[in-house]
């Protein structure tokens, strides 16, 4: 097949959504497709890998590494008329494309829900902010005119179900590279951060409000007062690191919290490779990748029970659903901490339900279901020669 992957943002980007695309389509190349990417030009970014097109697009000033793109170029056009399927990422100006070639060409056409968007509104400024409501109306709006959702979770397929959605929706969580884990250290964490040879808490992920890290902070104090020799490193950047640096200041914590910053992929697998436990206190997650990534790692998360969490962690086998309780969420960590015999076998557990949900076990369902739009669709597509 010749796919089209339609996204708002994409290299040199780097979040969830990167991550799943990028996987998914080497994976979709390894198994001998065609994959044509559509997405914004990033100014200065050059790309060199080939069936990469780029369209115009400007600066959203309100969210940190999104473009707004101008979705028109001949070459693009022509190319896209060509496709077999249409799998998009973003309901933004690019996904308004796909939903539009899709009509246009009469080609199957999957979106994948990545984000819990009613969540993302308060990056809006207040006088064009839309309600919760509206948020999901639109949703339902664009969604209905895709042959098929993917949803990251079961918990996001039931709220998107709580929308009044009518196309199908399937869950699919895509995993992780167990090929990107299994490679030896290269980057000693304790060494090259100056940190003592203790226990590592990790958090990874953009730092955004929606990541609810104040939380984090608050709860790893808790845990300071009764446990010794342990250090938090936050990896990540965002728009509030520096409000976060600030509450971990003040909380008279800083010393022993390490804001690392972007770090490149491979560093950061080391990292995870290097960490005691992973703490998560996301509350708006799909699914939550980083996740999985821990436990790839074998290393047991402590996170909060909400929504796709819930997907990924089992509860006393993988890892731990704490509470929203910072007493709670301190004392889920500290029981690991002091015993580490359980901390080992629940880090075996979780890379062995990571390497179930690995990206190549995903792909089998992937193409199940773009087989299953492929029927879905009586009538042939629109089409330029080739």
């Amino acid at each position: 097949m010749r796919i089209g992957v339609f996204t708002d943002t994409y290299l040199p980007n780097t979040n969830g959504v990167v991550t799943v695309i990028r996987l998914m389509e080497r994976e979709l190349r390894k198994k001998g497709h065609e994959v044509c990417i559509f997405a914004p030009v990033y100014p200065g970014y050059k790309d060199v890998a080939p069936g990469i097109y780029r369209f115009p697009s400007l600066k959203f000033l309100q969210y940190e590494g999104l473009r707004v793109a101008i979705p028109y170029d001949r070459k693009a056009l022509r190319v896209i008329s060509s496709l077999d399927m249409i799998h998009s990422h973003d309901p933004f100006s690019i996904g308004l494309l796909a939903l539009w070639a899709s009509k246009r060409y009469h080609i199957p056409h999957i979106f994948t829900y990545h984000g819990l968007l009613t969540e993302y509104r308060n990056y809006l400024p207040r006088p064009i902010r839309p309600s919760r409501r509206t948020v999901e109306r639109l949703s339902r709006v664009f969604c209905d005119r895709c042959d098929a959702i993917i949803s990251p979770s079961v918990q996001m397929k039931r709220v998107l179900k709580g929308y009044g959605m009518a196309s199908p929706i399937f869950p699919l969580p895509f995993g992780v590279d167990e090929e990107e884990f299994s490679r030896p250290i290269t980057w000693n964490v304790r060494a090259a951060l100056d940190l003592p040879t203790e226990s590592l808490l990790l958090h990874v992920g953009r730092l955004g409000w929606e990541k609810n890290v104040e939380f984090l902070l608050r709860s790893f104090k808790r845990l300071l007062s009764y446990q010794d020799g342990i250090r938090l490193i936050i990896a990540g950047d965002g728009p509030r690191r520096t409000a976060l640096e600030d509450c971990a200041a003040e909380l008279g914590i800083a010393p022993y919290v390490v804001f690392t910053g972007h770090l490149p992929r491979e560093m950061l697998i080391d990292l995870y490779k290097q960490a005691t436990l992973f703490v998560f206190s996301s509350k708006t997650e799909t699914l939550g990748l980083v996740l999985l990534e821990a436990m790839m790692a074998g290393i047991p998360p402590v996170a909060l029970g909400k929504m796709g969490v819930l997907d990924v962690v089992s509860s006393g086998k993988t890892g731990i659903l704490a509470k929203e309780d910072e007493e709670d969420f301190a004392a889920c960590c500290h029981s690991l901490l002091q015993n580490e015999e359980k901390r080992r076998t629940m880090g075996k557990a979780a890379r062995k339900h990571a390497i179930a949900h690995s990206a190549q076990a995903s792909m089998v369902r992937l193409l199940e279901i773009y087989e299953e739009a492929r029927r879905w669709k009586k009538q042939p597509p629109v089409r330029f020669d080739r």
